[in-house]
């Protein structure tokens, strides 16, 4: 499984700005509504913070993999969103987070949601991606960033 079919440059958002976990998730949920893949963002938000209040998705190393279920999508959704400064997202001896891979996916799809996270978190192990993709400023070179080191990974 590989991640292009999923990459969309209008779900990348390259100027996250917040400052704590709820103010993510929210910028996160409204950025998605803006694009159109849902038309709820408090639901979205909720979701995801629901998610993260029963265990953390940041993994470190300056990376953050929320995610949810969400009634009402076709398909699984990918979404990339980089802070220009490091935000505390998960409990305080979690590295702080400059770089948010977003996966909502429809109920019933379970095997491809956890397919797609092992997919993210194979590349976030690959040198150099996550320092690489932060200093992307348009989501078009975000894309190519991921696509590129996806391409490496089997």
């Amino acid at each position: 499984m590989r991640l292009n079919e999923y990459l969309r440059a209008d779900l990348v958002l390259t100027d996250l700005a917040a400052d704590d976990l709820h103010s993510v998730v929210d910028a996160l949920a409204a950025h998605l509504a803006e694009a159109g893949v849902t038309r709820d963002a408090d639901t979205v938000s909720a979701a995801l913070a629901a998610r993260e209040a029963a265990h953390t998705t940041a993994m470190g190393h300056g990376m953050a993999l929320p995610h949810a279920t969400i009634d009402g999508l076709e398909r699984a959704v990918l979404m990339v969103a980089l802070a220009k400064e490091a935000i505390q997202f998960g409990p305080e001896e979690t590295d702080p987070v400059r770089v948010f891979f977003v996966l909502l996916s429809p109920p019933g799809r379970e095997g491809e949601h956890i397919k797609l996270l092992a997919r993210i978190c194979r590349l976030v192990r690959h040198p150099g991606f996550v320092d690489e993709l932060v200093t992307v400023d348009d989501g078009e070179r975000a894309v190519e960033v991921i696509r590129r080191v996806d391409e490496q990974h089997v």
